[in-house]
């Protein structure tokens, strides 16, 4: 009796452990699967990292991916990840590749990490996960920052683009985003010396479409870099807060300067 009690007190303790770890950490429980070394380095060819760059790896496991980007690219980087063994197991990694003043790891819900100062995003949860972790990084992600998942897309959210890695048993694939700045809303436009004309945007992610006076018009964002075509013109510019400068360009005729400036 004495031992099943004492059994019992264990399982209730460990329980409420596992309870309040729960509370800690209420994010998604994601299997570690760790990403062969060469489709790691071709993430971070894919999104272009420089030692400009701040890596997070989001569901970091062992570490590879922000260790990586640090020896390899010069890069700093954040690891999050929910397992203190995996946490524990990148620091001493990083330790030992030399990189431990530029990667830092942190036992933490990928869903509460401060992304602030992020340039580069790297993913390699699920694809429900992806799906609920798109609006944080829409909403927190300056535009501009580029995000590669590994074998996961973002469903209705169009990579802007796909490629295949050919990894040692298998075929992966990286799906690309560059986070769109918010051009939805109404614009007076001008091209060269003409009068202005309205600029009516609807966005969806990355892809805009609208009317320039009467014509129809359909674009895409990259970042800030925009661009339209709308009856025979092409429009591409860069936004700058409310303002978008550029040029347009039409068949057989010279460029021209093209501003736009938000009127709602």
């Amino acid at each position: 009796m004495t031992r099943r009690l004492a059994g019992l007190t264990l399982a209730v303790a460990l329980l409420a452990a596992c309870t309040a770890l729960r509370e800690r950490f209420p994010g998604p429980d994601v299997l570690f699967v760790a990403t062969p070394e060469a489709v790691s380095l071709q993430m971070l060819k894919v999104a272009a990292v420089t030692a400009e760059d701040l890596v997070f790896d989001l569901g970091s496991g062992d570490g590879r991916v922000v260790i990586a980007a640090a020896r390899d690219f010069g890069a700093r980087g954040v690891g999050v990840e929910i397992d203190p063994k995996l946490v524990s197991v990148s620091r001493d990694a990083a330790r030992a590749a030399g990189v431990e003043s530029r990667a830092k790891f942190l036992w933490q819900d990928l869903f509460v990490t401060d992304l602030t100062g992020a340039t580069v995003v790297t993913l390699y949860l699920r694809d429900d996960v992806n799906l609920k972790l798109r609006p944080k990084l829409l909403r927190e992600l300056a535009p501009g920052t580029r995000v590669v998942s590994h074998d996961f897309d973002m469903d209705d959210w169009e990579p802007d683009r796909v490629e295949r890695v050919r990894g040692p048993v298998r075929e992966h694939r990286l799906y690309f985003w560059v986070i769109p700045a918010g051009a939805a809303g109404t614009w007076q436009s001008r091209v060269g010396e003409g009068a202005a004309a309205p600029l009516a945007l609807t966005q969806r992610f990355q892809m805009l479409t609208g009317s320039l006076g009467a014509d129809a018009v359909r674009g895409r964002l990259s970042g800030r870099r925009i661009e339209l075509a709308a009856g025979g013109l092409t429009l591409r510019g860069v936004m700058r807060d409310d303002i978008i400068e550029g040029e347009a360009t039409a068949a057989g005729a010279p460029a021209l300067r093209w501003t736009a400036r938000r009127a709602s």
